[in-house]
């Protein structure tokens, strides 16, 4: 992702998953292990295998909200 305006916390629930930065990439595969970035920091991501991770960013942003879907 390009452009991020907040720090993030990356929290891994199960599986295995990677994280790309400039400079560096990060496996996180045992439960719990974590990475943070900072405000505009580039990366990108993806999962090895099937995984479950817990993402929180910072400061909240107004609008970054999902709109309500009606089937």
């Amino acid at each position: 992702m390009r452009g991020e305006q907040r720090t993030a916390l990356l929290v891994l629930i199960s599986g295995r998953f990677h994280v790309q930065v400039p400079g560096r990439s990060v496996v996180l595969a045992e439960q719990g292990d974590y990475v943070v970035w900072g405000h505009g920091v580039d990366h990108s991501w993806y999962a090895e295998q099937e995984s479950v991770v817990l993402t929180v960013r910072w400061p909240s942003v107004p609008g970054y909200a999902v709109a309500p879907t009606h089937d």
